[in-house]
């Protein structure tokens, strides 16, 4: 299979996140662990640093322009179970990002709305559907609609060409139009009318302390990826920020036993408040979600690009066909 190589140019991480196999199931972007080698052989294998050179590189300033890491971002059970063992064939050591609210027992509804989406509906745009019929039947009607009326999908998430029409709507609804408070309430009033709880959804979602601290006895990076993952970490005051971080640093350092230094922006949302508490907390390496270039606000040390697996999915079948 052709390398990566000729592909792109520019030292950068590959970002993972769901994976399929082994009881976790088939979801919107997961891959299985065959497609996981099959790729790692398409980047090229020779090419992929262990996490602790690249970060020792990275902050050192030497970093080859062929470098390329590993990145797991949520500290998703399915990554331990069906990634890891791929990374063990081929040698592998990779940086993996946690938000540490689930692993002192919260229940964040990111990840429980996912698995609600993946294992209720025959498909996402099933999903979607009772979505919005869900919205139809609610006060939350007519904002919503108001703001469709001047969404164009085309010009909203640029940067993953992977998303379709309808995940740039609703993401733009989740987000943008009933923020975390209201569209949790659509979602819960789905969840409770397939008789379901988070509780239940939440089975074996998350990695916790013990698997946290077997990948750092293997010499895998375990980094900061926010307290309680918001999805628009940008929109909290400075102090709201200040809390994430350091209640994140504070709960890896427990962990693993020594103060992380690399971190990920959970959804690539981060202004210069966040990088100036990173730099506070000691953190060294930052990586965006990305591969397109930084902010006006760039701290290169905090803003190391990445290139999103399904990009490389895409990238993999052109050559392929």
């Amino acid at each position: 299979m052709q390398n990566l190589k000729n592909e792109m140019k520019g030292a950068h991480g590959a970002m993972f996140h769901h994976f399929h196999g082994g009881g976790h199931p088939v979801g919107q972007g997961s891959i299985s662990a065959e497609d996981l080698a099959r790729l790692l052989e398409f980047i090229g294998v020779d090419r992929i640093l262990p996490a602790q050179e690249w970060f020792e590189r990275a902050v050192s300033n030497c970093l080859g322009p062929d470098d390329i890491c590993l990145t797991f971002d949520d500290n998703l059970m399915c990554q331990f179970e069906v990634a890891l063992p791929v990374l063990r064939h081929f040698g592998l050591t990779a940086f993996w990002f946690v938000y540490t609210s689930v692993i002192e027992g919260t229940i964040e509804t990111l990840e429980v709305y996912r698995q609600f989406r993946t294992t209720q509906f025959d498909s996402v745009e099933a999903f979607y559907e009772a979505f919005f019929r869900t919205i139809e039947e609610s006060p939350e009607a007519d904002p919503v609609l108001n703001a469709l009326q001047s969404f164009t999908p085309a010009t909203y998430l640029i940067s993953s060409p992977f998303y379709s029409d309808s995940d740039r709507r609703f993401r733009f609804v989740r987000d943008e139009v009933l923020g975390p408070s209201r569209y949790s309430t659509m979602m819960d009033r789905m969840i409770a009318s397939a008789n379901l709880t988070h509780v239940q959804l939440a089975q074996r979602l998350w990695m916790g302390a013990e698997e946290l601290r077997f990948l750092h006895g293997q010499g895998h990076v375990i980094g900061l990826h926010s307290h309680t993952h918001p999805t628009r970490l940008n929109r909290l005051s400075p102090q709201e920020q200040r809390e994430e971080y350091e209640r994140n640093h504070a709960s890896v350092a427990r962990v693993i036993g020594s103060s992380p230094a690399a971190m990920s922006h959970p959804c690539n949302s981060y202004d210069p408040s966040t990088l100036g508490i990173l730099r506070n907390l000691g953190i060294r390496v930052g990586f965006r979600a990305f591969i397109e270039p930084l902010h006006e606000y760039c701290d290169r040390s905090l803003e190391h690009p990445r290139q999103d697996h399904a990009n490389l999915m895409q990238q993999m079948a052109k050559v392929a066909a």
